[in-house]
């Protein structure tokens, strides 16, 4: 009876141990590396900033996906607005390898003007030249501001990444927008980083 006792303790110990030991190294490997990496991931991220904004609107929803990627690219470089889209997407596909390595482009078909549900299509298909469908934001414009940056594992990073409203007069951010969660890897490019995956946690459900 003994013997059979310290068996099971033992086969129980053990399996406490096994399904322990992956979440023991996964709180392990989390490393609070703010300081070290704010300022170029703020420089990486920063072009991204009116997009994410469009995402926290009433009505809008955020998905990532390849709409998303080719928006994101396109939509900080005004300069590509009203061309054709063979032109755009020789243009971006370098960039888009560089932020997320993929040269995949994907545009909607022109529909109406307007913010969309789904503001990756503010960058629309119209008859060969791609049109952006939204307006502008005036002296109220979208601000991010990386608020932690955790090591995950050896090559990757977790960016919490806040959006502000931010008003070129005063030169201050004041009403919240939402929150998204930025995940990173390690590259060699001049980034440093690519983009693997992108989640809104929150959405203020702004009035844009």
């Amino acid at each position: 009876m003994k013997k059979k006792l310290k068996k099971s303790l033992i086969i129980l110990l053990s399996v406490i141990m096994i399904f322990s030991l992956p979440i023991s190294a996964s709180a392990a490997t989390r490393k609070d590396v703010t300081k070290t990496y704010r300022k170029s991931v703020t420089k990486m991220l920063e072009g991204f900033d009116s997009y994410f904004a469009y995402c926290c609107g009433r009505r809008q929803y955020f998905k990532f996906d390849d709409y998303a990627r080719t928006t994101m690219v396109t939509m900080k470089n005004y300069n590509l607005w009203e061309k054709n889209i063979s032109y755009v997407k020789k243009k971006i596909q370098p960039q888009l390898k560089l932020y997320f390595n993929t040269s995949t482009v994907k545009f909607t078909k022109f529909t109406k003007y307007g913010i969309p549900r789904n503001p990756s299509y503010l960058l629309c298909n119209k008859n060969g030249k791609i049109v952006y469908t939204g307006g502008n934001w005036g002296e109220d414009s979208p601000n991010g501001v990386v608020k932690k940056i955790m090591k995950t594992g050896s090559k990757t990073y977790e960016v919490t990444y806040n959006l502000y409203f931010y008003n070129w007069m005063t030169k201050k951010n004041y009403g919240y927008m939402g929150t998204y969660k930025i995940y990173l890897k390690k590259a060699n490019n001049k980034n440093g980083f690519i983009i693997t995956n992108i989640k809104q946690t929150v959405n203020k459900k702004n009035s844009l």
